[in-house]
């Protein structure tokens, strides 16, 4: 085909009339979307008005063969489901004997809708190519299964869907168990969950693509030409196809916002656009609410409901694949059935006639490798609000609770399907306020209930050891430990008073010696889980925050935790915690920070630690034992080198790396650096040796920031003759040690570049992100962080470049920064800096406040992007 005679159809087609159509489409769906119609409104109106475009389009496109072509609309397009940005999926069914007019036109029509920024899926295919494609791809398959047609004389559409028919009453089994893979893959992806913070509206778990999965499996398997089919086939209730199509219509609403907002396909609903759907969507602040925050409660609410349904539908299509699970029936007591590995109940009636079944259900499953069939946690659900004042006050409920916490099997899923059911949240009513209720920053990837639900699972694995080792010593003082359900306890408790106002740490003991008392537990017992929720964030925050190496700081964590016991279900909290807050969060760093300060107080509490007397044995210890790694003939030198350390960098440093720290340190030659990997904690470490001088601190962390290097921690310890040795524990982008040797050279010459003084690094405009603004900055004295120095916490919104700003404003005010401690939590950077005068003393309570006030100042994002007010705009990034 020439390309001139294809312009002027082109033209002829007046694709800049089709375009003002297509925003006028949008127009008025958006005028929709704000006058507050319901979602199932907006995408009918949308897939009503692009079905005329399309048919309108084809026909200026094809002129008198446009008839001769059968014209559908498949995969979501063909469903009905039209947003904004939708795509344009559309197949032409031709004929045998399609002429070259007939193709040159389908160009056209194609052309037009590019011109128009379509993002158009089309297919050009007689029906024997299409079935050929069917077979080949599922994709292609359940594209097919969507078919509508929209123009043409409908004969090849019907000749499809004849073979589309015999053809799935052949594959069922093979294409539900396909889209049951897929829709496991796509979980998979999501991390597993609804409760994502940032969730895709279409592809995650519990979103738009779950129902038109469950819909899929449903036509193909049942014949099913509509969900609502499923009630009476006793796969759904009637309530649950009710919350199934509220949530979908929510999830819609959701969706159409999206794209509006975005002018294109968008469905990942991030913190900038959960803010701008919030205030559009008509949600209000309350008191100790945003806005924002009740609009996703609802959004996981209704997910949540998708993912129920759909996943008791999943259940529903493995049973039926599956017929050899549900061997005889038979009955196992108090009301329930055993068929194969699911347990079922006798009747409909079970519940009604003893409420106390719908916990006892759990634990019945506990046993043996049994699981809940999806009928009976329809009827859980269905039966839920029988969970009342008098059975939350019965002593054989609450016993059956602590009966399922203490099974060897299945805790966390136990856990998990009662929340599902709703069973956990009647039981333990303050529960049901953190169910789906989010948590509003980049650090926390999950809701508070499913945050809470993984740190449970975090917490069993230290039993079982079946998914990754977090910390080996955790895994240790898990089988010291004699009730394991109480650690389990203080995980459900230790956030269930997030959004309630105040500090939830203090609001959630009070609620977690309540529930104790009231489960039947010991004074005891109910006292150790409250202090464990009133104290959840200590272990973390002393051992990320404190200056570990000052005996002052173990002793006072030491006599905060009081006892042994107490410090070994705080060390297993505080993993179970920080592990289960999202992806990648926990790391060896961490961990080993945890370690130490655990051991520290251990040997403390048990009377193994004279804080000023052994120390410096210890010390002694460890350079004689350091010496020994080498020759003969080069120990004396090292012991030398080592003795004029600081005692605190002798026990800071990791035992394996003193050895190459000595040699650095005997060859005597400054600037000079090391970057040694340390697996166990997944850090490298920077041993960087140089004349001591002002700004020295900042220039070094600059240098490594340059680098896109992240900074975890740092001290600096002062030698005779002027030089100082600072050590940095970083990792890379990535969070790993560096283990490439060309990045390691490039990182060794510019910190050498900036000992001497030869670097500037040019101040970086921070990205700006809509969570940064919502960071308070703030500077703080930290007066039981050491008592040797002086410690500040600096809280501001992370980004490159941070730490050397900080650094370089205390320089700027005449002290000494002898070490950093560096915490991300998502968008918040909460960074701990110790100082000392010029003297080597502490800092008065006016040289404090005077840091403080220019470290928030440095810490201060800029006005504009690319502007930084103050002290701060003289400094390097």
């Amino acid at each position: 085909m020439g390309a001139e005679p294809v312009g002027a159809e082109r033209a002829a087609l007046d694709v800049a009339a089709c375009r003002e159509r297509l925003e006028a489409l949008r127009s008025e769906v958006e005028r929709m979307f704000d006058a507050g119609e319901p979602g199932g409104a907006l995408v009918e109106r949308m897939r009503e008005g692009v079905d005329a475009l399309i048919v309108d389009m084809w026909r200026m496109a094809a002129g008198p063969a446009a008839d001769a072509v059968d014209v559908l609309a498949v995969g979501g397009y063909g469903r009905g489901e039209m947003c904004p940005g939708s795509d344009w999926d559309v197949w032409f069914l031709l004929r045998d004997d399609a002429d070259a007019a007939t193709r040159e036109a389908i160009e056209r029509f194609a052309y037009a809708a590019w011109d128009m920024n379509v993002k158009l899926g089309h297919a050009v295919r007689t029906v024997e190519d299409t079935m050929r494609a069917v077979r080949e791809d599922w994709n292609t398959a359940t594209a097919a299964l969507e078919a509508r047609l929209l123009h043409g004389p409908g004969a090849a559409h019907a000749a499809l869907g004849e073979k589309l028919d015999a053809f799935f009453a052949r594959r069922r089994k093979a294409f539900v168990e396909a889209k049951l893979a897929e829709m496991e893959a796509r979980h998979a992806r999501a991390g597993d969950t609804a409760f994502l913070m940032e969730p895709d509206v279409k592809e995650g778990k519990g979103g738009l693509r779950d129902v038109q999965s469950v819909f899929w499996m449903a036509k193909v398997w049942h014949g099913s030409r509509r969900i609502s089919d499923l009630v009476a086939r006793g796969a759904i209730s009637e309530t649950e196809y009710k919350h199934l199509a509220g949530a979908r219509a929510f999830l819609w609403r959701c969706r159409v916002g999206l794209h509006l907002l975005s002018r294109r396909v968008s469905d990942r609903l991030s913190f900038e656009r959960q803010m701008q759907l919030a205030e559009r969507m008509g949600y209000e602040s309350e008191a100790g609410r945003h806005a924002v925050e009740a609009f996703m409660q609802d959004y996981f609410r209704h997910a949540g409901r998708i993912a129920r349904v759909s996943g008791l539908l999943a259940m529903h299509f493995q049973e039926e694949l599956n017929p050899q699970w549900l061997t005889r029936r038979k009955d196992i007591g108090d009301g329930f059935t055993l068929e194969g590995i699911w347990i079922g109940v006798r009747d409909s009636r079970v519940f009604e006639e003893e409420p106390l079944r719908l916990l006892r259900i759990f634990h019945a499953a506990q046993e043996g490798h049994r699981r809940l069939s999806a009928g009976a946690l329809r009827l859980v659900r269905e039966h839920v609000l029988l969970i009342d004042d008098d059975f939350r006050a019965s002593a054989e409920a609450c016993g059956v609770f602590l009966r399922i916490l203490r099974h060897p099997r299945n805790v966390a899923t136990t856990l998990k399907q009662m929340n599902d059911t709703g069973v956990l949240g009647r039981f333990i009513p303050d529960f049901r306020h953190a169910v789906g209720l989010g948590q509003f920053n980049n650090y926390h990837a999950y809701t508070v209930d499913e945050h809470t639900l993984r740190a449970i699972g975090e917490a069993r694995n230290f039993a079982h050891g079946l998914h990754e080792t977090r910390l080996e010593l955790a895994h240790e003082a898990f089988r010291k430990i004699t009730r394991p359900e109480l650690l389990y306890l203080a995980l459900l408790f230790h956030d269930i008073a997030k959004g309630k106002g105040g500090d939830h740490s203090e609001l959630g003991e009070e609620i977690a010696r309540r529930e104790c008392l009231r489960l039947g537990l010991n004074r005891d017992a109910a006292e150790l889980v409250a202090w464990l929720v009133r104290h959840h964030l200590l272990m973390a925050m002393t051992s990320q925050r404190s200056d570990l190496s000052d005996p002052a700081v173990i002793e006072r964590f030491a006599r905060q935790v009081g006892d042994v016991e107490r410090l070994r279900y705080l060390l297993l909290l505080t993993v179970a915690d920080i592990a289960a807050v999202g992806p990648n969060v926990w790391n060896g760093w961490k961990g080993a920070l945890l370690r130490d300060l655990h051991l520290a107080a251990e040997r403390w509490l048990m009377g193994e630690e004279d804080a000023s007397a052994s120390t410096r044995e210890r010390a002694r210890l460890r350079i004689e034992s350091t010496a020994q790694q080498a020759d003969e003939s080069e120990r004396a030198r090292l012991v030398e080198a080592l003795e004029g350390l600081p005692w605190r960098a002798v026990l800071g440093l990791p035992p394996r790396h003193l050895l190459p720290a000595a040699r650095m340190l005997a060859a005597g030659e400054a600037p000079a650096v090391e970057v040694l990997v340390d697996e166990e904690r997944e850090e490298s470490l920077v041993l960087a040796l140089a004349a001591d001088r002002p700004g020295l601190f900042a220039d070094l962390a600059n240098a490594m920031a340059s680098g896109h290097i992240n900074i975890l921690a740092a001290q600096a310890f002062s030698l005779s003759g002027g030089r100082v040795l600072d050590v940095f524990h970083i990792q890379s982008g990535e969070g790993a040690p560096l283990f490439d040797a060309g990045d390691v050279e490039r990182l060794k010459r510019r910190i050498l570049e900036a000992a001497e003084g030869g670097v500037r690094v040019r101040a970086r405009p921070p990205r700006r992100h809509v969570l940064m603004e919502r960071v308070r900055v703030s500077a703080r004295p930290l007066p039981l962080a050491s008592t040797r120095q002086t410690a500040i916490e600096v809280t501001a919104a992370d980004r490159p470049g941070l730490l050397g700003l900080l650094a370089g404003a205390i320089t700027e005010a005449g002290f000494n920064l002898r070490g950093a401690s560096i915490s991300t939590f998502g968008e918040r950077a909460v960074d701990v800096f110790f100082l000392t005068r010029p003297d080597g003393g502490v800092l008065t309570p006016d040289e404090v406040a005077r840091v403080c006030a220019l470290l928030e100042e440095a810490a201060s994002l800029p006005d504009e992007p690319g502007k930084e007010t103050g002290a701060a705009a003289t400094k390097r990034a």
